[in-house]
């Protein structure tokens, strides 16, 4: 989108009175945009000014470009209290925060003490623990934390740093001071929000991101990196993001995150521990993990040594760290220094540990397991925030066990007030604080406020610690703001931190003048990560078969709808569906009983009805969820032809005497999505493993898939009468081939031939099965072996036996009206050796029970042995 500035200067105050007309800062609250004196900030004015100069059709369309790219993106979060972990998209305002560079300057003077701080306490709680020993800290603070994991103790981490990336919250308050609303030292969220927030804002509007010189973010993402592979033993580390998988809360951002930083995302079960070093599962073997960028939470990381109920860890990671093996970031336990109840104890601390006074404060917070903090809490229980203190809280929601006294009923603030006095260790006090407010972007163009508190980042860089310039801003919907967490229907926005000079444009990749290797190919694919691409093939190839049978079902039964139908023709469709499961037995005699009319009921059901198990939708979210689970491995436009198909039934609805013409509109859409997401794996994808397993899984599928056909319409009877090999014909996408080659009507050894032993046809049983042979051999001969492995030998058999199979004697009934024996049993002999090859694949590149191979410098005796 093109945005069009006036010409009258930025700071024209026409522009900004007519923006700001009706903002309605409140009273008595710190606002970002309004001085107290009803000035505008100066920072703001050039925005503000660029901004109201926009045509009311330009903001609308901005803001509508931002929602389509954070759809099309798939920008999505679960909400920490939702039971049902849906997916609910992002919300971002377009209007950013501005903070001047001197403000900001002075932020990060703070915010790097503050990371030094923690880091130190970290350093030794899990070291000398001279913090208890001095009695600078209450022991029931450290021991009775569930974070505290006792099995770290004593585990050294390199260069002493514990955090390397790490988060803190952001509030002002009333007199414009910034306060600590939380450390966020775990396994800090919202990095990747923040990334796409700035290149949806940045993108939809760039003439006022141009304005002004707003400071960019890859380069303390660079920093970062850089830093974080030097902590490894060898030249070329292998660095892994750790995620609980797709299935929670923030996987969007850990992949997300992993593309930008360049890093696979893995899973526990993509990882295994051998002789006290981390191996990551790959289809070439076990290849040996270097640093490990932790989105899992500490305790559920090795099922040996911390929680044994965890199935998202690695068991013997504890070890492999103590080991030095692998360096993890952050440090295992560092969720230690979360916990609210020291935010109390903090000046004391960075006077003891660092020898300075703290810069930033928090929220003035009493512990109650101190006699006199508990008796003020409860004294003023009725305008306090009582939290548990080892209590965890998300960016996206309130933690539990939160209570605002002002909201509370008399009975439950006494109910409250016994907890606290027979378990005070348990409870922290927080004054109820009124935040700043900032505008926000409201709908009808106009802007208001919003109480805002920013999340900032920092990472452990080569020359300390940095602080990422900008951050991700939430802002309330509501106008209470009472409290500092937000709700789940609360905005996102951009933070612009200004600078007074022009601006380094940095990339997140190395500069083309520094020397690189060249490299080819990609090799280390996760073996969880070929698994799903090859059932990612396999399901988009089981679904444009199922949406080819359907089409010619849905053309037929238009057809057949008179009183001359035939009901064998009845029967073998009905049959068609019932051999593809998409109609059970009971249904299927139900409707053949019905006639055309309950047959057609039951196809119109499949088709649009998207409750049903055995329906088009179903197929349509196999192929969507397989697809989520290998996103980061998939084009931007891959990923958009899959997401367009999979709601293509969404929002399909039947017209009224209809029927047909809609069925068929909907499914020769789909076959068109098909056919363009099949041109991007063939065009787009690089042939590497990936793309290997993809395309295995699509051929075994299409050679499953035409045998059951072949042998349902083939098998009995008299194909070349009855219409059969018209239908089996449409459904290879072959009747055009035939046509021109034979001028004739099906005959059915000249089926047979075309649809299964002629390699030149691309939907043949042969072709298919070529495919897979060759993708095999590539995959064996990168592992250096000679002899041939047992999938190579199964489709070996599988090839000789079609292409030896005389078409001729298998297209001969026998006895009359017997089954074509012959035929018959090569089809089942395919169709049995597609599973059994499918389960050799996956016992060779998936599995990894036993040491296979392992690859790079630390290849051992041990380990030749064990394998």
């Amino acid at each position: 989108m093109s945005v069009t500035v006036a010409t009258a200067p930025p700071e024209s105050p026409v522009d900004i009175a007519s923006l700001v007309a009706g903002y309605g800062a409140a009273p008595g609250t710190y606002d970002e945009l309004i001085a107290p004196d009803n000035s505008i900030r100066p920072q703001w004015r050039r925005v503000l000014g660029a901004f109201g100069a926009m045509s009311a059709a330009d903001r609308t369309q901005a803001r509508e470009t931002a929602r389509r790219l954070l759809q099309e993106n798939g920008v999505t979060y679960v909400a920490q209290e939702d039971v049902e972990r849906r997916s609910r998209p992002w919300q971002l305002d377009l209007f950013p925060l501005i903070i001047s560079q001197a403000e900001w300057r002075a932020l990060e003077v703070g915010l790097i003490q503050r990371a030094r701080l923690l880091n130190a306490i970290l350093g030794d709680l899990y070291g000398p623990q001279r913090l208890l020993k001095e009695g600078a800290l209450p022991p029931a603070l450290v021991f009775g934390n569930p974070e505290f994991l006792r099995a770290c103790h004593g585990l050294a981490v390199p260069n002493d740093v514990h955090l390397h990336f790490l988060a803190f919250d952001l509030g002002r308050l009333e007199g414009g001071q910034w306060v600590i609303l939380g450390d966020r030292t775990h396994a800090p969220s919202g990095a990747g929000y923040a990334l796409e927030n700035r290149i949806v804002a940045s993108r939809c509007l760039p003439d006022l991101f141009g304005l002004d010189n707003v400071q960019r973010l890859a380069g303390f993402f660079r920093a970062f990196s850089e830093n974080f592979l030097q902590l490894a033993r060898r030249d070329e580390p292998l660095a892994v993001v750790l995620s609980p998988g797709p299935t929670k809360a923030n996987y969007f951002e850990h992949a997300y995150l992993a593309r930008y930083l360049g890093y696979p995302v893995v899973e526990g079960f993509d990882l295994t521990v051998r002789d006290d070093r981390l191996y990551l599962k790959t289809v070439e073997g076990l290849k040996p993990v270097d640093l490990v960028l932790r989105r899992l939470e500490s305790e559920l990381c090795d099922p040996l040594e911390l929680r044994t109920d965890s199935f998202y860890g690695v068991p013997g990671l504890v070890q492999a760290a103590r080991e030095g093996q692998v360096a993890i970031a952050n440090a295992l336990g560092s969720g230690l220094v979360e916990n609210e109840a020291l935010v109390s104890f903090m000046p004391d601390l960075c006077r003891f540990l660092l020898g300075e006074d703290l810069r930033i404060p928090g929220i003035p917070t009493w512990w109650c397991g101190r006699l006199a903090a508990r008796n003020h809490v409860l004294a003023s229980l009725e305008r306090m925030v009582v939290r548990k203190a080892f209590t965890p809280r998300s960016i996206t929601g309130p933690a539990q066990d939160t209570f605002v006294g002002p909201l509370l009923a008399q009975a439950d603030r006494e109910k409250l007030a016994l907890h606290i006095m027979r378990q005070g260790y348990a409870y922290i006090g927080q004054d109820v604080v009124s935040l700043s407010t900032t505008p926000v972007w409201r709908d009808g163009n106009g802007l208001r406020p919003g109480a805002m508190t920013i999340r900032v980042y920092l990472a452990a860089t080569a020359d300390g610690y940095r602080v990422m310039p900008g951050g991700m801003a939430r802002v309330a919907t509501s106008t209470d703001a009472r409290g500092h967490w937000h709700e789940p229907t609360d905005l996102s926005k951009d933070t612009w931190v200004l600078s007074d000079g022009p601006v380094e444009h940095r990339s997140m990749f190395t500069q083309g003048h520094h020397a690189v290797r060249l490299r080819r190919g990609g090799r280390d694919l996760p073996s969880r990560s070929a698994d799903n691409l090859f059932w990612f093939g396999r399901y988009a190839e089981r679904c444009e078969g199922a949406v080819r049978l359907m089409r010619s079902l849905v053309t037929r039964l238009a057809g057949e709808a008179t009183p001359s139908a035939r009901p064998v023709t009845l029967d073998r469709l009905v049959s068609l569906l019932v051999m593809q499961e998409h109609l059970s037995q009971r249904r299927a005699k139900r409707a053949i009983d019905g006639g055309i009319r309950a047959v057609e009921s039951e196809m119109w059901t499949i088709l649009f009805d998207p409750e049903i198990s055995d329906g088009l939708a179903r197929i349509l979210s196999n192929v969507r969820r397989t697809a989520e689970l290998v996103r980061e491995l998939l084009s931007a436009d891959t990923w958009q032809i899959i997401k367009e198909m999979s709601e293509v039934s969404d929002t399909w609805k039947l017209t009224p005497g209809q029927e047909v013409g809609d069925a068929l509109h909907l499914l020769n859409r789909l076959i068109q999505h098909l056919a363009a997401l099949n041109g991007m794996v063939m065009e787009n994808m690089t042939r590497g493993y990936g793309w290997r397993f993809l395309d295995m899984g699509r051929r075994l599928e299409r050679v499953r898939h035409a045998t059951k056909l072949a042998r349902d319409l083939t098998v009995r009877g008299d194909p070349e009468s009855d219409g059969a090999l018209d239908l089996l014909l449409e459904l290879a996408d072959s009747s055009m081939t035939y046509r021109t080659r034979y001028r004739a009507a099906p005959v059915l050894a000249a089926v047979l031939d075309l649809l299964l032993a002629d390699e030149s046809n691309p939907r043949s049983t042969m072709f298919q099965l070529g495919a897979i042979e060759d993708h095999l051999s590539t995959l064996h001969q990168a592992q250096g072996e000679e002899v041939l492995s047992p999938a190579q030998r199964a489709i070996i058999g599988l090839r000789a036996d079609v292409r030896l199979a005389d078409m001729m004697q298998l297209s001969d009934p026998g006895a009359k009206g017997s089954a074509r024996v012959n035929l018959e049993r090569l089809l089942r002999r395919t169709e049995k050796g597609c599973f059994d090859l499918s389960d050799l694949i996956g016992s060779t590149y998936f599995s990894h029970s036993t040491l296979q191979r392992v690859f790079g410098p630390h290849w051992t005796e041990a380990a030749e042995a064990a394998a």
